[in-house]
């Protein structure tokens, strides 16, 4: 028999799969195994919602999958909370009759997707890794197994031998995506993330998963990329913003990095303090249209240095998979912002640990994250999320 999801159940990354569970994200289901004193069975949440010394502080839609890094940071934040006033709340129907009912994160069974009833379920984003290398690989060996991405595969070759005019074809393919080379956020002269531990656009040995020789010399990259939302920066700021910063609401403040954040984004450093500060104090933050105030050049700099070319996208998405060369001339387009540039302080509620930047090109979705990792209240790190449009 099952037994119930605790909130140490969600360590190891099965946080992330109770919010994509909920948003119905990455081909999870949006129902749950469900027991309570009076009913068991499936139970289809339509909204989240995180109590905090008895008191509801954020709640999500199932619909509201954009602000999926939301809802896992407030996961994060309550699991590290002790005491029965700190909930995870679910209110939707049961599937069997419809009926509406409120239940607790911990009234859900912990099936095979959290490390119960069965063998535990690989990451996803790795085993899609495996499957494409292993497509390709047959490829190279010239022998027809049926893999899962078959035709994926073929499609790319094909694109790649068109594009480069390349004799021979593909002949060896090499998994590279353990090496997770880091890519920290440095300063000289303007913002960009780093490659190789060089100032570079031109990315694609340091953000490879697949390396693949086309015609015995001819080098070409795959990052692949798993799922809706997807990141292109992920750098540590706790030595940028430190805890005194805040508390000083960053007078006398003379971080490089940290100014042109401040910056490239129009921030109000007082009103960025204050979403720490005042967390968990009636806080509530607004949301601010800095679109004729933010520095555009400077942002689509850091974001072509994200993005970077030299390369081939490799995204799947449920059972599709989309192949495209990350060329020059692509990633331009990719950083060209279009439309508003939008703070959310504190987030899409106004009350979380984290500023919110949101802004888009004609091609992504992008939304910058100022927030803290680890369960703490001041930030960690700086995050820029995608979506393709």
């Amino acid at each position: 028999m099952a037994s119930n999801i605790t909130k140490d159940t969600l360590k190891k990354r099965a946080d992330e799969t109770l919010v994509k569970k909920f948003f119905h994200q990455d081909g999870l289901m949006n129902i749950f195994a469900c027991k309570t004193p009076s009913q068991e069975g499936q139970f289809i949440p339509e909204a989240m919602v995180f109590q905090v010394e008895g008191d509801e502080i954020a709640a999500f839609q199932n619909d509201q999958s954009e602000d999926y890094e939301e809802a896992l940071a407030r996961v994060r934040e309550n699991m590290n909370l002790k005491g029965t006033r700190n909930k995870i709340l679910f209110t939707g129907k049961w599937k069997n009759d419809n009926k509406v009912e409120t239940v607790s994160l911990t009234n859900f069974l912990k099936t095979e997707e959290f490390g119960g009833q069965g063998a535990k379920k690989p990451n996803l984003g790795i085993q899609f890794e495996k499957d494409f290398f292993k497509s390709l690989d047959c490829e190279v060996q010239c022998v027809c197994k049926n893999t899962k991405y078959e035709k994926d595969a073929q499609k790319l070759v094909q694109l790649i031998n068109e594009k480069h005019d390349i004799k021979g074809g593909l002949s060896k393919v090499e998994a590279v995506g353990g090496k997770n080379q880091p890519r920290p956020l440095t300063y000289s002269g303007g913002l960009y993330v780093t490659a190789g531990g060089k100032k570079t656009k031109k990315i694609g040995s340091t953000v490879t998963d697949i390396t693949t020789i086309f015609g015995g010399t001819k080098e070409v990259y795959l990052s692949l990329k798993f799922g809706e939302t997807l990141t292109f920066i992920n750098s540590g700021v706790g030595k940028v913003f430190l805890q005194k910063d805040y508390e000083t609401q960053f007078k006398s403040y003379n971080n490089k990095i940290g100014n042109a954040i401040f910056d490239m984004f129009a921030i109000d450093k007082i009103e960025y303090a204050n979403v720490f500060n005042k967390y968990g104090k009636g806080y509530k933050g607004k949301k601010v249209d800095v679109t004729n105030d933010a520095n555009k050049s400077a942002i689509e700099d850091l974001l072509q240095y994200a993005i970077g070319y030299g390369y081939y996208m490799v995204h799947a998405k449920g059972n599709t998979v989309d192949c495209y060369e990350m060329d020059e001339a692509y990633m331009k387009k990719a950083a060209k912002i279009k439309g508003k540039i939008m703070l959310h302080y504190g987030g899409s509620t106004g009350k979380g640990k984290r500023l919110d930047i949101h802004l888009e090109s004609s091609v992504y979705k992008f939304m910058f994250n100022l927030r803290n990792k680890q369960g703490g209240k001041y930030p960690s790190h700086i995050m820029c999320d995608y979506k393709k449009k």
